[in-house]
């Protein structure tokens, strides 16, 4: 076992490059998972209002009664300076004032003039604000137009906005009843660690193992060349397969049942297809890299374009067609497909015949790796026996 103790002694000296990509993504998905929420309640967005009631009637000082149920309600000076200054420091989101002759203007029907504004542009969230006042002005009118006189319609208005109204959002995906969206980016994600990891780790490794002195001294060893493959594979193997348990017990921690149930299954499986894919390029790269100071430049390109062009960073249904077109070449399209259709997110849905397709296609790349390899070690083993 001479060379597979020297296989791990060279892989010591490879680990820190490679564990600092497993750490880096551990803590990022711990903190996603920290800050994942797992309840489904829709809030309502309070903002900062200052209200200035010009009118000072019955029915405007309802609405900041209204207004200050749903709001915080900030004092800011009636000066365009100060106002504009609340506004840029966002001490508040709307100056609102509520113009003279508002009751009148209600009791006749008429909605124009009602009110001015300043407010901070772009916000959504004051967008929210005019539905809402909109919602209160339109159920005044109602009632007005329905014979009502100003005070009894205010009143009506403010015993229908008390009514709280429950909101529970539902997810018609079944999918992602047991594999949520974040154990669904963990196992995206996985698609850029693996590749990152096995070639930066990997690759040096192989790289020195297979240089012609150390392969010479092999060579003249009573060791037969089978039994010098054998170790080196078994050493790759034990190398990869800790990489794969490690992340998956890092999944197990974070996710817990979510990983034990048939999409939580059918992800490792995935996964597990895909680690192939990588431990085989890693492979090609040792045999044909010019050399060491090259493979972290090659890792990276490697790993960022099939991320980028497949879907890994950048969801696959914001891609465009070309992109996509291109990304189908590479096995990480398929594996982000299978992905995406096990946690129902990029509008894909579970069919386990197009999953099976997606592993089937992530195997084929795999083999045709292995072919390649087989190939070239095959031929520069020739060269160097003939030379």
């Amino acid at each position: 076992m001479q060379v597979f103790k020297t296989f791990m002694k060279v892989m010591k000296k490879h680990l820190l490059s490679s564990m600092i990509y497993v750490t880096v993504f551990v803590t990022i998905c711990v903190a996603m998972t920290m800050t994942s929420s797992d309840t489904n309640e829709f809030e309502d967005s309070q903002l900062d209002i200052s209200i200035t009631d010009l009118d000072n009637s019955e029915a405007s000082r309802a609405l900041a009664e209204y207004i200050g149920s749903s709001h915080d309600i900030v004092e800011i000076e009636d000066d365009k300076d100060k106002i504009l200054d609340a506004l840029y420091y966002r001490r508040a989101d709307i100056i609102l004032t509520i113009n003279e002759g508002y009751s009148e203007k209600l009791s006749a029907g008429e909605t124009e003039g009602l009110f001015s504004d300043y407010r901070v542009p772009g916000s959504y969230s004051t967008q929210f604000f005019d539905s809402q006042l909109n919602q209160y002005i339109s159920m005044i009118s109602a009632y007005t137009a329905g014979g009502m006189d100003i005070t009894e319609a205010v009143a009506k208005a403010a015993e229908l906005s008390a009514n709280e109204i429950e909101v529970e959002t539902l997810d018609f995906s079944v999918s992602n009843a047991d594999f949520d969206s974040v154990i669904g980016m963990f196992f995206q994600y996985l698609a850029y660690i693996l590749i990152i990891v096995l070639i930066s780790g990997l690759c040096p490794t192989l790289l020195v193992m297979t240089k012609s002195d150390i392969r010479n001294r092999m060579n003249c060893s009573s060791l037969s060349l089978t039994s010098q493959m054998t170790q080196l594979i078994a050493g790759t193997l034990i190398v990869v397969a800790a990489l794969y348990i490690i992340l998956m017990t890092v999944a197990a921690v974070l996710f817990k049942s979510m990983l034990f149930n048939e999409k939580g299954l059918l992800a490792m499986l995935n996964g597990f297809v895909y680690l192939i894919f990588a431990m085989l390029l890693a492979f090609l790269l040792s045999v044909i890299a010019p050399g060491k100071n090259a493979i972290n430049v090659i890792a990276q390109v490697i790993s960022l374009g099939m991320s980028f062009l497949c879907g890994v960073f950048v969801p696959q249904e914001l891609l465009s067609g070309t992109v996509l077109s291109i990304g189908k070449f590479l096995p990480a399209y398929w594996y982000v497909r299978a992905n995406n259709m096990i946690s129902g997110t990029g509008g894909e849905t579970f069919v386990m015949s197009e999953y099976l397709v997606c592993i089937g296609i992530e195997l084929a790349f795999s083999a045709a790796m292995f072919c390649v390899v087989l190939l070239i070690a095959k031929t520069k083993r020739r060269a160097v026996s003939v030379n």
